[in-house]
């Protein structure tokens, strides 16, 4: 049963074997906001996920081309450094 009269407030949780997990959270802070496991390699395998929240606000708050000059700069720094990347980088 779901204690929704005084849940659980953390930022961390250990989950059992085949057990589960209820969130709830506001969705005010339009945006892309990654949930992932702290341990490298499980973000490999898939402990990580997105949620887009308020999507029709999302194009007001990129600045397009300062990401496409980060992600040229990052593709640069890559090439000149034989930077062999095999996973996410998160």
């Amino acid at each position: 049963m779901l204690n929704t009269a005084n849940p659980m407030r953390m930022d961390t949780v250990m989950l059992l074997a085949l057990g589960y997990l209820v969130l709830a959270f506001e969705t005010d802070n339009p945006g892309v906001w990654l949930m992932h496991c702290h341990i490298g390699w499980h973000i490999s395998e898939g402990f990580a996920l997105q949620f887009v929240v308020r999507r029709d606000k999302i194009l007001d708050l990129v600045d397009t081309a300062a990401l496409e000059e980060t992600c040229s700069a990052w593709n640069s720094h890559v090439a000149i450094n034989s930077i062999a990347q095999d996973d996410s980088g998160v």
